[in-house]
């Protein structure tokens, strides 16, 4: 931005000024898609901005979010950090009681939300001091205001004169964004208006973003990932952001959209990969060895390009027959504009990565945490190294600690936990340093490897160390598996729950085992579908060592949700939770296999 003292609400405001009757936000409402221009958000924001004033908010004072991606999203965070308010985003996918625990650590006065069901959430919560007004942003539900003073439509809150954004400072939270730590009650990060416009500034720098990009979001804007580079990076590029109808229609919605930048996560890309390998192991064997053959030149390319090289003659008259043989329709899935297909929030597996860059997917693997306001490292076009998340984004230092922790420092690192101050010397030391909790390899050329979380390495009975999530990430390429979380800490050998794929097991039932018209709950129970997934784990040690070989298993059909407390919105295991679920499971397995 010209200004680099402006703030996040006042840039929206000077490129409203500058891009008028341009479209900033589009979403589908009835089957079609509505058009929101910068203007029209700008103002529906300011009006917005009037009417939290009037409601008696002030700078500091906490509003919360409750709503799915919308360009209601934006108006109220928007209308709220223009005041100097401090912006509380909430999971829709969060449960009761950590919805609870961000809206009272935080003392949100204003929680606006997007549904009677999540209106008759924030009802059953019980006693919140704090909390004063509840924002309806949705017309469905303005019928349930009657007599209640507590509830206030968007429309009367909306129905003032313009309020221009404050001059603030750039020092100023902006927002607390609460970890969905793997353990622990969540933790309110207080980033400021600096920190997220520093890492949105790096972002541009390195992905050269414009007016003429066009983003799909459908990862959680509550999400620090999908905020900060999905929503606030778009903002200041002056791009377009379409927002998806949900996880089911991501594919509908891809093709109407056609984005030049895609956010997602591995969960989606797997699901991606475990279809292409389907279809593949099902096709003719003719097929098969064709597809085995693009793939082998496919990889070779894409590391002439992953090193900024042009391909030698042989391999680009190779690719030309292998794009329309092989690579054509995988291209397709993401639109024929797609310039960066972004993953982050949790590790690639190195073979998912391959195949998308062998089809020339231009596929950017990064690395972020929330206190980082996200982004710290990426992998550029021209300057990739699959299986690491590349190097550090302009103004940002990395490097690692005596155990092999990384450390990172730059405008971006936030200004605490609230509240917390114990915690925020813990995160962040004398230096300037946070420490991640992640343990990583750096290598000569600055590319960084992330090996393992600090505090979720498994430490087996005979002192040995293992990398849990490598480990899951390896067998998460696996069609026939749809999750996995390796267990065994303070054991003698490693163990897995298996929550297997079943749309694969429909689609190529293995020998000896009757698929059709059974439950998946006693499918997990029949004796020749787990020598099965004996013989594929037993093909899966094969190239491990003795130490990170998985012993034995316990197959469920439940898959692991963040409704049961098991994945976080990110979609990371949390270790514990799994354990604690499955504890007479995993007791019974270490009895009988004498582990």
């Amino acid at each position: 931005m010209k200004n680099p003292a402006l703030t996040l609400a006042e840039i929206l405001e000077e490129q409203a000024h500058r891009y008028g009757s341009r479209i900033f936000l589009r979403d589908k409402f009835n089957r079609a898609w509505r058009e929101h221009s910068w203007i029209e958000i700008a103002n529906q924001a300011a009006r917005l901005r009037a009417g939290f004033h009037g409601l008696g908010i002030r700078a500091g004072d906490r509003i919360a979010i409750f709503c799915d991606n919308s360009p209601e999203w934006v108006i109220v965070d928007m209308a709220a950090l223009g005041l100097g308010a401090i912006v509380v985003p909430l999971y829709t996918t969060a449960g009761a009681e950590e919805t609870r625990h961000v809206l009272t650590d935080s003392g949100a006065r204003l929680v606006a939300v997007d549904s009677d069901e999540r209106l008759n959430r924030i009802r059953q919560l019980g006693s919140l001091p704090a909390l004063e007004t509840i924002v309806l942003t949705h017309q469905a539900v303005a019928q349930q205001v009657v007599s209640n003073p507590r509830l206030v439509t968007l429309a009367q809150a909306s129905s003032y004169d313009p309020m221009r954004a404050g001059a603030g400072t750039r020092d100023q939270p902006a927002t607390f964004i609460y970890t969905s730590g793997t353990t622990g009650p969540a933790k309110g990060v207080m980033l400021s208006n600096s920190n997220i416009l520093a890492n949105c500034q790096s972002n541009l720098t390195a992905l050269d973003l414009s007016s003429a990009d066009a983003v799909l979001s459908f990862l959680p804007v509550a999400h620090s990932f999908e905020r900060t580079a999905g929503y606030y990076t778009v903002m200041l590029a002056g791009g377009t952001i379409n927002y998806a109808e949900g996880l089911t229609h991501i594919a509908a919605n891809l093709l109407d959209v056609q984005p030049t930048v895609l956010l997602t996560v591995p969960r989606l890309l797997e699901a991606i990969h475990g279809r292409i390998m389907r279809t593949v192991e099902s096709s003719p064997p003719l097929r098969q060895r064709i597809f085995r053959a693009g793939l082998a030149i496919g990889i070779e390319a894409a590391d002439h390009r992953h090193h900024g090289r042009s391909l030698p003659l042989h391999l680009a008259g190779a690719m030309m027959l292998f794009r329309r043989l092989v690579f054509s329709k995988i291209r397709a899935i993401f639109g024929p504009r797609l310039r960066y297909l972004i993953s982050g929030g949790a590790p690639l597996s190195v073979e998912i990565n391959r195949l998308l860059a062998a089809a020339e997917v231009p596929i950017v693997e990064g690395y972020g945490l929330t206190e980082a306001a996200p982004v710290v490292s990426c992998n550029l076009h021209g300057r990739t190294r699959i299986g690491s998340v590349g190097r550090p984004l302009k103004h940002i230092e990395v490097r690692t600690a005596s155990d092999g922790e990384l450390l990172v420092r730059g405008p971006n690192v936030m200004q605490g936990y609230y509240c917390r101050e114990s915690e925020t010397r813990e995160a962040i030391d004398n230096e300037g340093w946070l420490h991640t909790g992640d343990i990583a390899h750096i290598d000569s050329d600055g590319y960084i490897s992330i090996i393992d979380r600090k505090k979720d390495i498994i430490v087996l009975s005979g002192g040995k160390n293992v990398s849990a999530a490598n480990l899951e990430s390896k067998l998460a390429g696996d069609p026939f598996i749809a999750q996995a979380c390796v267990i065994g800490d303070r054991r003698k050998h490693l163990a897995v729950i298996l929550v297997p794929n079943f749309e694969t097991l429909q689609a190529q039932p293995p020998d000896n085992v009757r698929i059709e018209d059974r439950p998946s709950a006693e499918l997990v129970n029949d004796p020749a579908l787990r020598a099965f997934f004996h013989r594929r784990i037993r093909e899966f040690n094969r190239p491990l060592s003795d130490t990170e070989r998985i012993a034995d298993f316990v197959l469920t059909d439940r898959a692991f949700s963040q409704d049961n407390g098991e994945l976080t919105p990110t979609m990371k295991i949390r270790r514990r939770a799994v354990q604690e679920h499955y504890q007479d499971q995993i007791e019974a397995l270490y009895r009988a296999s004498g582990l």
